[in-house]
């Protein structure tokens, strides 16, 4: 398992992506399961929660019913349900950002595309708050009917003030502001 995690850890810090190292994995070994655990560890993920994902009902069955062909396909779907997301602690500053990146979620309305929901969820537990922010304080996004535009922008905005600079940031918070005034003012 050791040499499984080391040639993990090498492909990611080459710059290849926990679905395409854990495919490869599975490619040479034939093995879903051992890959995707090797892939885990090399990510950083303890043993015992790496092993207590596998062994949920659902990442069990795809990792049971995994054919030669198949392999990406489940992959892509271990990866959904959450397999590789290393949980980031936070600090406070940032654990705050996370908490309004969440009121601006629950003020969106009903219905967060799946998809989108799936890589908001990975990126808050991974600490990955600078990027959730961006995509949640995009010009195209557009508050659901039944939601609360005032409170998404007003909770955006209070969370781009907290995050640092850089990285399309600045013009973020910008259209924040902005959003947040014309909602404000209604």
């Amino acid at each position: 398992m050791e040499a499984l995690v080391e040639w993990a850890r090498d492909a990611l810090r080459g710059g290849t992506d926990e679905v395409g190292v854990c495919v490869d994995l599975t490619r040479q070994t034939g093995d879903v399961r051992t890959a995707a655990l090797a892939t885990c560890l090399a990510l950083g993920l303890a043993r015992e929660e790496a092993e207590r994902r596998l062994d949920a009902d659902e990442a069990a069955l795809l990792v049971a019913e995994c054919v030669p062909g198949d392999e990406e396909g489940v992959v892509l779907l271990l990866q959904a349900g959450g397999l590789f997301v290393v949980d980031r602690r936070l600090g406070p500053r940032e654990e705050r950002v996370r908490e309004l990146l969440g009121a601006a979620i629950a003020a969106y309305g009903r219905g967060v595309p799946s998809g989108f929901a799936v890589s908001l969820s990975r990126w808050l537990r991974g600490g990955q708050l600078s990027r959730a922010y961006l995509q949640l304080a995009s010009d195209r996004r557009r508050v659901r009917a039944d939601g609360d535009p005032a409170a998404y922008w007003a909770a955006l905005v209070e969370a781009g003030e907290l995050l640092p600079a850089g990285d399309g940031i600045e013009p973020a918070r910008a259209h924040c502001r902005r959003m947040a005034a014309r909602h404000a003012a209604r």
